[in-house]
């Protein structure tokens, strides 16, 4: 029984971190829609942030993978959050948000 503790408490552990890490990873997610959205030194931020929040989000599905809890039903959440920033991130890249503005024809 006491093992049994031990385990569950290192999940719960690994859960804590990776839940503080996932917070990190969608605020740089949402720093880097902010600086997408803006001109000036703001594609300098939005390229370091568009990097590490791809980073981190392989990172974390390659850390769930080796700590087999890729596949477990209790980590799948964990899974899910780092696919859909991933996800996010790379359309957002890919359809070259923002969108240039209108030029007004005179």
């Amino acid at each position: 029984m006491a093992s049994r503790n031990r385990s569950r408490n290192r999940y719960r552990e690994m859960e804590s971190i990776m839940m503080k890490i996932l917070i990190g990873d969608g605020l740089i997610f949402f720093l880097y829609m902010f600086a997408a959205s803006r001109v000036g030194v703001w594609p300098v931020i939005k390229v370091i942030c568009a990097v590490v929040t791809i980073l981190v989000s392989i990172l974390c599905l390659v850390w769930l993978y080796l700590t087999k809890e890729f596949t477990r039903r209790r980590s799948l959440w964990m899974v899910t959050a780092c696919v859909s920033i991933l996800a996010c991130i790379l359309v957002s890249l890919c359809l070259g948000y923002p969108c240039p503005p209108a030029v007004a024809l005179n």
